[in-house]
């Protein structure tokens, strides 16, 4: 018997994975062989990405702010595959206030915390369940979507502020886990074009945006997406606790 028909398949869970930028790291995990499990809060989209990654993608509704809902989502993730190799937490919401960046005195508290929960509590959530996973496969690799505004004056307050955390407790995390065979890093991409990015912008912006970048575009979904499948190759298993900064030359560290 062929000894590769022995050997399990690679298994990835993505979060925010039925849309956007989520959706394009599932496809290009696909693409490597992986299986997968995708997690989103829409549980529309969920269904009909997970049907379009093809026939053995387990489709999760999940809200990775709430802790019971992250839970639920890992006993089904072990139930069905019992075991997790790859975690891309992509998940993340901008804290706009009518479709603009607001101050920081104008930014309402359930606004700041939504985000806050959503962008830092959920990798928070979603990392502490999928370490013992991991460690019981004998190591995996963690991959945080963070953003160039983690580190420059851009975005709305409360997104920035959940992306400039995720840094840090991806490399605390990273300095944890590695014992096992885990490695933790995050991709810092600029503006990726998105649904997401499409629903705020004007011509000036992108204008902007692409006039700050001195390879003179936008970011697309395919830039981050061929980022994250490195950081989860063989190539990069000596990288933990790093920042891969996908951004077009607009920061520069």
């Amino acid at each position: 018997m062929d000894s590769k028909q022995n050997t399990p398949l690679k298994t990835a869970f993505v979060t925010g994975g039925a849309q956007g930028l989520g959706k394009g790291i599932a496809l290009r995990l696909r693409d490597e062989g992986y299986r997968l499990a995708i997690a989103d809060i829409d549980r529309a989209r969920l269904e009909e990405t997970a049907a379009e990654l093809g026939a053995g993608t387990l489709a999760i509704p999940t809200d990775v702010a709430d802790a019971s809902s992250v839970a639920k989502a890992f006993e089904r993730l072990r139930s069905e595959f019992g075991r997790l190799d790859v975690l891309v937490n992509c998940a993340g919401i901008l804290g706009l206030v009518d479709r603009r960046p607001p101050l920081v005195e104008a930014t309402p508290l359930d606004v700041w915390q939504r985000v806050i929960g959503v962008n830092l509590t959920g990798p928070f959530l979603t990392c502490q369940a999928a370490v013992p996973l991991m460690r019981e496969g004998g190591g995996g690799r963690i991959v945080n979507i963070a953003s160039r505004a983690a580190r420059v004056r851009s975005g709305d307050p409360a997104y920035a502020a959940s992306k400039g955390g995720l840094l840090t407790f991806s490399r605390y995390l990273a300095g944890e886990v590695g014992q096992w065979g885990i490695t933790v890093n995050c991709v810092a991409p600029s503006r990726v074009e998105t649904p997401m990015t499409q629903g705020i912008s004007d011509p000036a912006t992108l204008a902007a945006k692409k006039a700050e970048t001195p390879l003179g575009r936008i970011a697309a979904v395919e830039d981050v997406a061929g980022a994250v499948a490195f950081l989860v190759s063989r190539d990069a298993s000596f990288m933990t606790g790093a920042i891969l900064d996908v951004n077009g030359g607009s920061f520069m560290q």
